[in-house]
């Protein structure tokens, strides 16, 4: 059996979760199918991958120095790869087309046209998640109806997502099935925490209104007005960022608050071990790996009820991404009681090991079977 996977990002170059899905499901599917995974053509990529790499010509200006996709005309460079994937797919032996989020939708729908081959698609996220339900762009939302629609199979990556897509887009359920991300092999050797009261809190992730980090500012005064010396550390780079710093020099707590930029691998081990407490206020987040990385680092996490990785977790505080207030208490929570900070942690170290890769791709290749 033969994949065509088309995507968008690969580590090293990457810049969020749908790089880090692709390297890590596929790496395992590859040892028992041939699996071609197409993108745009990068120049900073590993010498060699587990799958073959099939790079499609754009004409962009490469990469920025933080591995991120650099496009004069994002939309225009979208509708040239949709082009460019088409004519230079190899159909020979290809049994199932996997495609990857609105940006690869349209070459999906033609070459299932032009070929009669099974066309899945994984939705990461939506407009809908994207936009933080403000103001979505209509002309993206419809290219995911129409991949939707076209596709023989659909994979949410939470059933957040799967009701997400059923009642905005009008899938039947029948069509549509769950499937979540894993935790990257690295998480699964860490020791034990050590919790040591650090004085830090850690929001990772990219800083985009999807994702919350405004709220966490917000926390972030109310925490600072009752407890002194913490570090409200953000880790990740994002349309908000200037934005977010003013509203940390409006608020008086620029001394407190630490923006990191880009951050790799190591960094991001290193940030989720040494901060007391992990938080994430999505306003609309699919899934959520981040939440699984600082659990399994034993650092305690606050989610909001609208991340999808919360519906399979037990160990975590849950609150609505605009409770600033809860926000702010289950931190001052977990700073103050070493107790719920070690329990929360390890507990929350075993539990997140459960997510594994493994599981993930046993459950898309019984997808592609059953096509």
């Amino acid at each position: 059996m033969k994949i065509g996977v088309i995507g968008w990002e690969l580590p090293p170059a990457f810049s969020g979760g749908l790089g880090i899905h692709t390297i890590n499901l596929f790496s395992i599917i590859s040892k028992f199918a041939e699996v071609d995974v197409y993108i745009p053509k990068m120049s900073m990529l590993y010498p060699s991958y587990p799958f073959k790499v099939r790079l499609v010509p754009l004409t962009y200006n490469g990469m920025k120095g933080n591995y991120e996709l650099q496009v004069p005309d994002f939309n225009q460079a979208v509708i040239e790869y949709n082009q460019k994937v088409v004519d230079a797919f190899d159909a020979n032996g290809t049994a199932v087309i996997h495609c990857h989020d609105w940006i690869t939708f349209n070459a999906g729908i033609e070459l299932k046209e032009r070929y009669g081959i099974p066309l899945v698609v994984t939705v990461h996220s939506t407009e809908i998640d994207r936009s933080g339900n403000f103001y979505p762009q209509k002309w993206i939302m419809d290219i995911e109806r129409e991949g939707m629609k076209h596709a023989d199979h659909i994979i949410a990556v939470s059933d957040y997502t799967r009701r997400l897509v059923m009642d905005t887009y009008g899938i039947s359920p029948d069509k549509i099935g769950t499937i979540h991300n894993g935790l990257g092999k690295h998480f699964y050797l860490l020791p034990p925490k050590n919790y040591d009261l650090s004085g830090n809190v850690l929001y990772f992730g990219r800083v985009t209104m999807q994702k919350g980090p405004k709220f966490f500012i917000e926390a972030a005064k109310k925490v600072a007005d009752k407890v002194h010396d913490v570090k409200f550390i953000v880790a990740g780079t994002g349309e908000q960022v200037e934005e977010l710093k003013f509203l940390a020099r409006t608020l008086s707590i620029e001394k407190n608050v630490i923006f990191t930029g880009f951050v790799d691998l190591s960094e991001a081990i290193r940030y989720y071990r040494t901060s007391d407490v992990f938080v994430l206020p999505a306003v609309s987040e699919p899934f959520g790996i981040t939440v699984l990385e600082a659990m399994s680092s034993g650092t305690p996490a606050i989610i909001s009820t609208t991340t999808g990785v919360g519906e399979a977790l037990k160990n975590v505080l849950k609150t609505d991404f605009w409770d600033t207030d809860l926000i702010a208490d289950y931190i001052i929570g977990t700073l103050k009681f070493r107790s719920l900070r070690s329990t929360l942690g390890a507990v929350g170290q075993i539990e997140a090991k459960r997510f594994t890769w493994e599981e993930a791709a046993l459950e898309t290749m019984e997808v592609y079977s059953s096509l």
